[in-house]
């Protein structure tokens, strides 16, 4: 394989992984919404480390 055919693979690969990687980040606000008449404080939970994971904080990220 030459060096195009890499990348055309990788591409392909990255565009395939892409919707399961924003399913992800959409699943928190579907649950939250769901969430929001039932256990408002949990919604409330779920919308902070939404925020928290699109400022690049959480488990692994920086500390305050």
């Amino acid at each position: 394989m030459d060096f195009a055919s890499v990348v055309i693979v990788v591409v392909v690969i990255a565009l395939c992984a892409l919707p399961f990687v924003l399913g992800a980040f959409r699943g928190l606000d579907r649950k939250a919404d769901e969430l929001e008449d039932v256990d408002p404080q949990t919604a409330q939970a779920l919308r902070k480390a939404r925020e928290d994971m699109d400022r690049g904080k959480g488990y692994y990220g920086p500390r305050q």
